[in-house]
């Protein structure tokens, strides 16, 4: 496959997944992990939350996160924004994938939007091997649009 192929399937996962998991890590690295809700522009994530949660004071010590969708693994960067009501895509987009939570969160005062900037993916299980008991991983650098397949054991 080529880098546009696992662009486009990337894509369509995002557009289909309602949550995902997101960890975040302190300035000492203490890691935490949460379920948030998932809106993509591309390949760029977003989320709301509110400002006086640890991911978010994770996210403003150290910018570095991490995206579980299934078999998908996801590197990137993240900044928090201004309130999700001051974007109108954004506004647009979770009223239609996610109306309760549209409903329930978005127009409460401590709310911020969160811009997730993928670097890396990895796919397990994504390209195939003949050889027993060994699996593909595919990694893909997100903005080198560059393809790595790696051989691992079968889990």
């Amino acid at each position: 496959m080529k880098y546009i192929d696992f662009e486009n399937k990337i894509i369509t996962l995002f557009e289909q997944t309602k949550f995902c998991v997101l960890a975040t890590a302190n300035k000492n690295g203490v890691v935490s992990a949460s379920q948030v809700c998932l809106i993509n522009d591309g390949l760029k994530l977003y989320f709301q939350t509110d400002k006086n949660f640890e991911k978010v004071k994770n996210i403003l010590e150290n910018p570095n996160v991490a995206i579980n969708i299934g078999a998908y693994y996801f590197k990137g960067q993240a900044k928090v924004m201004e309130h999700p009501k001051n974007n109108a895509w954004f506004i647009d987009k979770i009223k239609t994938k996610h109306p309760e939570t549209y409903k329930s969160y978005t127009n409460l005062p401590n709310e911020v939007l969160i811009e997730v900037e993928l670097i890396e993916a990895k796919i397990w299980g994504g390209g195939s091997s003949d050889v027993h008991n060994q699996e593909i991983m595919i990694e893909i650098d997100l903005k080198n649009q560059k393809i790595k397949e790696i051989i691992c054991d079968k889990l």
